[in-house]
């Protein structure tokens, strides 16, 4: 495992260490999850989801997430209910 250092800039983003993207072979434009877990913020790569067929393998990619989710009682209307306000949110900014 690499560990290295990086920082939130004023707009909220996070850059992941050239070093870390080269390695992973990270492009620009990928997308990641982010999720809150405890005292740490986790990124999970999402990676070719639009290809994935399996469920096995789907389900493998996001067990960790969802058992989380589970523990903390957070189910499937939470997170649209979540997902909703936040997209009225974005929208609201976006039009003033």
């Amino acid at each position: 495992m690499n560990i290295e250092i990086t920082k939130i800039t004023s707009k909220g983003q996070v850059v992941i260490p050239q070093d870390i993207r080269q390695r992973n072979e990270i492009e620009e434009g990928e997308k990641f999850i982010v999720y809150d877990m405890d005292d740490s913020i986790i990124l999970k790569r999402v990676k070719n989801l639009e290809k994935v067929r399996d469920t096995k393998e789907l389900e493998k990619t996001f067990s960790s997430l969802w058992k989380t989710a589970s523990s903390k009682n957070v189910g499937k209307e939470d997170i649209e209910t979540e997902i909703a306000f936040h997209r009225k949110e974005k929208h609201a900014k976006g039009s003033s």
